[in-house]
């Protein structure tokens, strides 16, 4: 399954960033906490203004919300919420790679 962000649901909460996923035509409700968000800015060294660095951010959470849901690994509500912890378990994709 390859689940994309669907950008016109991006949503900018005090907790972190809510979104949808396509889901073969269905909204599959997503997040990320503000911790998981703020990391994966740091590692990949996004500011604010670079605009292809954060189309290169959006292809990282949805790596890690393919990784989550290949994994089984739902909310109990159903959605999925990448979190501190699956940066650590699904590891970051490498600099190199989000520059090609």
């Amino acid at each position: 399954m390859s689940l994309r962000v669907v950008f016109d649901s991006l949503s900018a909460r005090s907790d972190g960033l809510c979104f949808r996923c396509d889901d073969r035509g269905r909204g599959l409700p997503c997040g990320i906490t503000d911790t998981a968000l703020r990391e994966l800015i740091d590692f990949h060294r996004i500011k604010s203004n670079e605009r292809k660095a954060l189309r290169a951010l959006v292809s990282e959470i949805e790596r890690l919300v393919n990784a989550k849901s290949d994994a089984g690994r739902f909310e109990e509500n159903g959605c999925i919420i990448i979190r501190p912890v699956d940066l650590l378990r699904y590891g970051y994709q490498s600099r190199e790679t989000l520059a090609a």
